[in-house]
């Protein structure tokens, strides 16, 4: 596994691999690589890090991204309002961040910017946000973080921003299925995991990509609850609950012979579909794997299981 490699050396080690690698492959496809990096890190499988990304490196053509526009600074409303959702400012996004990151403490840069890009998170099926919830946990976890760590959290936040997306309205079919916030906003992120997990171990969707992100944006939030205010959960909460039920508005079609109705099926146990994940290697796999074992820590449901089961074999057989 891990041997003594540590996990901000094998983070940082990864985010040099990583540098100029672009946000995007065509067409339509995110840049997983510096979240799967940091997630085998997490599990401790450190010593497979850099060959995963060297791998995926040749496997994924990634664009370039824009060379964008004239800098911004951030300091006025205007100006950076007009440029939220716009990809071709990228890269003024990812450098306006890297300065406000030197400045300040990175938990306050993130604390401006919250409410101002959590209505946008839907952009690209949630990546920004899920990105950046990834180099919060990288920060969290390292005692003396790098400026490559940094960097990854700019990188994150202006990806979100270049992709600001407001979310969309729901149906109240789709609202129905997912549990509405308690006091508690931890239970309620466990309610609202394990029923998406459930539905998408029920459906088995094919595509059988895009529901995945109806568990791990969710999932993704539990990340930053320790930086948020104890005001900001609730409306967080609320937030990324639409955006689950609109996912499944989006791709609402079913697949056949979901593995999770099979008669006496029984999901492997988290640990062994990690390590199946790993080995199989897709992203997309590895992430659903690991965002269902920790939840499924907190809330020992099979549906997390059944949910990392059932995209495993999806994926094995029929690819995206």
């Amino acid at each position: 596994m891990s041997g003594t490699i540590s996990y901000g050396d094998t983070v940082n080690d990864a985010l040099d691999r990583l540098r100029g690698v672009g946000f995007e492959f065509g067409p339509g496809f995110v840049n997983h690589a510096p979240m799967v990096a940091e997630t085998l890190a997490t599990v401790g499988c450190r010593d497979l890090v850099a060959t995963w990304v060297e791998r995926n490196k040749r496997l994924r053509a990634y664009l370039d991204p824009p060379e964008g526009g004239a800098p911004l600074s951030g300091d006025d409303p205007c100006e950076w309002r007009a440029a939220l959702g716009d990809f071709r400012r990228v890269l003024d996004w990812v450098a306006m961040f890297e300065t406000r990151l030197s400045h300040r403490p990175w938990p306050d840069v993130l604390l401006e910017w919250w409410p101002r890009l959590l209505p946008g998170m839907y952009g690209m099926l949630t990546h920004g946000f899920i990105r950046t919830a990834h180099a919060v946990r990288s920060l969290e976890a390292t005692e003396e973080p790098g400026p490559l760590q940094l960097r990854e959290l700019a990188q994150g936040l202006g990806y979100w921003a270049a992709r600001h997306t407001p979310v969309p309205a729901a149906s109240e079919r789709s609202l129905r299925l997912l549990p509405p916030a308690c006091e508690d906003i931890g239970l309620s992120l466990s309610a609202l995991t394990v029923t998406t997990a459930g539905l998408y171990a029920e459906r088995a969707p094919r595509p059988s990509v895009p529901l995945v992100h109806s568990v791990t944006a969710p999932a993704a939030l539990r990340l930053f609850l320790p930086r948020l205010p104890a005001d900001l959960h609730r409306p967080a909460y609320d937030t990324l609950r639409q955006a689950a039920a609109a996912m499944w508005d989006a791709f609402p079609n079913g697949g056949v012979d979901a593995p999770a109705s099979a008669p006496g099926y029984e999901p492997p146990s988290t640990e062994r579909i990690l390590v199946d994940a790993v080995d199989f290697g897709d992203e997309h796999t590895i992430k659903l794997a690991e965002a269902c074992k920790r939840e499924y820590a907190l809330l020992p449901d099979p549906r997390y299981r059944a949910a990392a089961d059932t995209l495993l074999r999806r994926m094995k057989t029929d690819g995206f």
